[in-house]
């Protein structure tokens, strides 16, 4: 079910009203900061994956297998890192957004 405009325009002022009380929280908050946040983890994550990646063939190079086992771990530890934060959720939001804004601009005269 869609919000009415009114329960949109209402949203949007609390967001406002908080953005004015807090500002360290509506920049924590925000879309781009989150845009951000995402890249840093998916980029160390796919570093981690790597560093498994390369202890997993150093351990079968060596024939060592706990050396290899450690490097598979290590490796789908850095995988799931690096995916972690990868949710579509967030871009459906800021396109509800945008949304809500482009309908205010219709709105007024």
């Amino acid at each position: 079910m869609e919000l009415s405009n009114f329960e949109k325009l209402e949203l949007d002022k609390i967001a406002r009203g908080l953005e004015e009380d807090d500002p360290r929280l509506a920049t924590l908050m925000s879309m781009e900061d989150l845009g951000r946040i995402r890249w840093k983890y998916a980029i160390r994550g796919a570093l981690v994956g790597l560093s498994g990646l390369a202890l997993l063939l150093a351990g079968v190079a060596l024939g060592e297998p706990v050396l290899g086992i450690t490097g598979f771990m290590v490796m789908g530890g850095g995988t799931y890192w690096a995916t972690l934060f990868m949710d579509a959720r967030p871009a459906r939001r800021k396109t509800a957004a945008t949304r809500l804004h482009q309908g205010r601009d219709r709105e007024t005269p």
